[in-house]
């Protein structure tokens, strides 16, 4: 059994959000809460990938770390390298924290999708890539690692690069709004029940 580690990214600026949007709350629970227990179901360790001055805010028991020093601040393929970098797997299941509607039963059926001669296992729909919520197979470390140092950082120019496997996303669950990134605080409220994705141009 290969040996999985969840990623919970949770260092982003949150520009558009306003707030750091691990601590936003849905239902009156952050959002890293939502990911993180995703991600337990379907990994044998997970880490928090966060900023250091929100270190200390999340719970003491858990494995929080910062980005290698190197690739500080440089987006989510940062993240997902550090990962790789100071916690040693064969895989990597990675999940934002502003995507709490994933659950363990998606995380779960997305392990069990990924194959491993795939470098990356991940998602789309009829109208948009989702990139983020994914499997990353420990071999293209080295790949990604030169990526970051050529200041490439675009999740979607990376895994155009490497052997990508896309996966229709009704195959993991039938509603698509389950994968939507919630970037407005009213969103979190509930109140919008058509969030949109973060476009991949962006990422």
């Amino acid at each position: 059994m290969n040996r999985t580690v969840g990623v919970l990214l949770a260092g982003g600026l949150s520009r558009r959000f306003g707030s750091p949007k691990a601590f936003a709350e849905l239902d009156g629970k952050p959002f890293y809460e939502y990911a993180l227990k995703a991600l337990e179901a379907a990994s044998d360790h997970v880490v928090v990938i966060s900023r250091p001055e929100l270190v200390a805010r999340f719970p003491s028991d858990l494995d929080v770390i910062t980005d290698l020093e190197i690739f500080e601040g440089k987006g989510p393929l940062a993240g997902i390298m550090t990962a790789m970098t100071e916690r040693p797997a064969d895989q990597y299941l990675v999940l934002p924290c502003d995507m709490p509607f994933v659950g363990a039963a998606e995380a779960k059926a997305l392990r069990k999708y990924a194959k491993n001669s795939h470098d990356v296992t991940a998602l789309r729909n009829q109208e948009e890539a989702i990139p983020l919520f994914s499997i990353w197979n420990s071999r293209i470390k080295d790949a990604l690692e030169a990526e970051l140092k050529s200041g490439q950082l675009r999740v979607m120019e990376f895994m155009e690069k490497v052997q990508t496997e896309w996966l229709d996303s009704a195959a993991i669950h039938g509603n698509p709004a389950v994968f939507r990134n919630l970037n407005k605080p009213e969103q979190g409220k509930g109140g919008d029940e058509h969030g949109h994705h973060t476009s991949a141009g962006s990422l």
